[in-house]
């Protein structure tokens, strides 16, 4: 839990309570404007009152998370007027759908009995928070990082050119509330000003103890040279601080280019918000995947009859495809998916060279420029299961994996042995956690990335692993499935 309040600055948290309670006190209004009344006897605390409370704090906080989906509490995003407008309107319309099903399902008689109470709130809600956001906090948040009244202790990593963009984009930018008290560096001399009064106070082995000295409430990473595993390392220092750790580094350069990130001025930073996941989320996570998988399943049982009869009559051989993986932390599983190329295409000697010459190819965005790295014998595909690979529906068994405790929902992709053998020191902390049957890299990058690009989007997951993250990618799988986006 208190990792969670350090993932985040309290206006954040400031501001997600007051959208709650804005969201609470609009719909109480839409429900009076209607005609009908909630709390008619607050008094007598009776279990009409009860569930009137428990929807409305029910309903806040999807309103909230709705918000967080929408990036609300981005910095860039809340403290603008036209881009918070958008994301806002977008987050209301998704929001109020969100309502319509929880009044639905609790039955809900000052909903169901009055549509017309929802077109009121919707009203309300775009007025509302555009006052209470755009109007009152943004204005609030602004005066008090100028008045500094309102601020964060920052150390910055790295006194190179990045290092030196960024606190010139906190000078330039105060409304971040972020103040420089100085940077790291082991190549810079000490004392050596940077920007402004900011100077070199330090070395990196010497962050966790600046941290202390200085109160430094968010540490930023910005080392420019191409050196993964010390950017790992260097990252498990950080995060074994008390500080908030972001990175603003060409190394990570994958990650605004495919996500929307916060950023600070004109430069995206990324959170790092662990270096491994809780004992206690492991196991939440192994509880939901389980959960939703058989009903996947039971739900999809008829499509997955259909689809093996499919197979069984265009090809020979069996319905499904089953093949050694790497799992969590090297540990070899049979994985299953249902076939889509000619019996013996495993065996492709080819496919085998190809994708160790992949992994070792060290040059950036390499599948960028060159298209689709996913390395597929065209050839050996089969009629049904070219559509299949194109909507990802080939994938579906893996389910049962998910059941089986050998995989997750959501999680970096499981490995081929002879790649487990190619792979550094560093690409293999991509499968620290439970692969997944979909993960940052299908929703973002799905085949149209390098190699290294690739483990970064899925240490970028490893680092920032959350439910509400993993909700997120399950909705985007489904727009990608359905247009085949990047499949092959």
């Amino acid at each position: 839990m208190t990792r969670f309040f350090r993932k985040y600055p309290a206006y954040k948290f400031l501001l997600a309570a007051i959208d709650w309670l804005t969201c609470n006190a609009l719909f109480v209004m839409a429900v009076n404007l209607r005609g009908l009344k909630m709390f008619e006897d607050l008094m007598a605390w009776g279990s009409l009152v009860i569930e009137e409370v428990a929807f409305l704090v029910v309903a806040g906080v999807m309103t909230v998370l709705v918000f967080q989906y929408f990036n609300l509490y981005k910095i860039n995003v809340f403290i603008t007027v036209v881009d918070h407008a958008v994301h806002l309107a977008r987050a209301i319309v998704v929001s109020v759908i969100g309502i319509a099903l929880l009044s639905f399902l609790t039955k809900a008689s000052w909903v169901i009995d009055s549509r017309l109470v929802l077109l009121y709130y919707i009203f309300l809600a775009f007025g509302g928070f555009l006052f209470v956001r755009v109007l009152v906090f943004r204005k609030l948040f602004q005066w008090f990082s100028h008045q500094g009244i309102y601020f964060r202790n920052v150390l910055i990593v790295g006194a190179g050119q990045t290092g030196k963009e960024l606190a010139v984009n906190l000078f330039l930018h105060p409304y971040s509330g972020l103040r420089v008290v100085g940077f790291l560096d082991d190549d810079v001399p000490l004392g050596k000003k940077v920007f402004g009064q900011a100077k070199v106070i330090g070395r990196v082995a010497e962050l966790v103890d600046c941290v202390k000295l200085f109160k430094v409430r968010e540490v930023i990473i910005c080392v420019e040279h191409p050196d993964y595993n010390r950017l790992i390392k260097l990252m498990e220092l950080a995060t074994s601080s008390r500080a908030m750790v972001k990175i603003s580094s060409p190394l990570y350069e994958v990650i605004p280019s495919r996500l929307f990130i916060e950023k600070y001025g004109t430069i995206p930073v990324v959170s790092v918000a662990q270096s491994e996941p809780s004992p206690l989320g492991e196991s939440y996570k192994k509880l939901v995947d389980k959960l939703v998988a058989s009903m996947v399943l039971l739900v999809l049982s008829p499509v997955l009859l259909i689809i093996g009869t499919l197979i069984k009559l265009d090809s020979a051989g069996p319905v499904f495809f089953r093949q050694t993986r790497i799992g969590k932390n090297g540990r070899p599983f049979t994985f299953y998916k249902f076939r889509s190329m000619q019996v013996g295409s495993d065996k492709d000697e080819g496919r085998m060279t190809r994708a160790t010459q992949f992994i070792k190819t060290k040059k950036k965005g390499a599948g960028r420029k060159q298209g689709s790295t996913k390395i597929v014998n065209e050839a050996r595909v089969t009629r049904v299961g070219r559509w299949l690979r194109q909507t990802s529906l080939d994938e579906l068994p893996q389910l049962l994996n998910v059941l089986k405790g050998d995989m997750s929902l959501v999680g970096p992709r499981p490995c081929l042995p002879y790649e487990w053998e190619q792979y550094e020191e560093w690409h293999r902390r991509r499968l620290s956690v439970l692969p997944g049957c979909t993960g940052v890299w299908q929703v973002s990058g799905r085949s149209v990335v390098g190699f290294e690009d690739m483990v970064i989007l899925d240490l970028y997951y490893i680092q920032n692993a959350s439910a509400l993250l993993d909700m997120r990618l399950l909705l985007k799988t489904i727009p990608v499935m359905l247009l085949g986006t990047g499949a092959k």
